[in-house]
């Protein structure tokens, strides 16, 4: 087994912080909508969102509303077209961890601090 360097683990009041956001997060639609504003790289309109994401317009509004509620998106109304945009980047990390975790067909080989692999096939060395 690999030697990992000592970290101290996060603090509870931390996790308690963090956790609602990594909970609004954690819903398909809703990662869909982060992945597509990331990927626009700016605001878009609710009609762009609801378009990209293919879902009707309540549904993506309820989606919509949690992150912007969580602090993870932010909205802007200019004339008729409400903008929403990334309003914390950090949680586009989220979507880094799903990237990563997909290419390895859903299960995980390789840990980022060295820990053995969780994967069914790989051998602890």
């Amino acid at each position: 087994m690999r030697s990992v360097q000592e970290e101290p683990l996060i603090d509870m009041e931390r996790l308690e912080r963090v956790a609602p956001v990594i909970r609004a997060a954690a819903h398909p639609l809703r990662l869909r909508i982060l992945d597509y504003l990331e990927h626009a790289g700016e605001p878009r309109t609710v009609s762009e969102i609801i378009e990209a994401c293919d879902a009707n317009q309540a549904v993506v509004s309820q989606q919509l509303r949690i992150l912007k509620d969580q602090g993870i998106l932010y909205c802007r109304r200019i004339k008729n077209h409400v903008y929403y945009g990334i309003a914390n980047p950090s949680v586009l990390h989220l979507l880094e961890c799903i990237r990563t975790h997909d290419d390895c067909g859903g299960a995980i080989s390789v840990h980022p601090r060295g820990l053995p692999s969780l994967h069914p096939d790989a051998e602890d060395a």
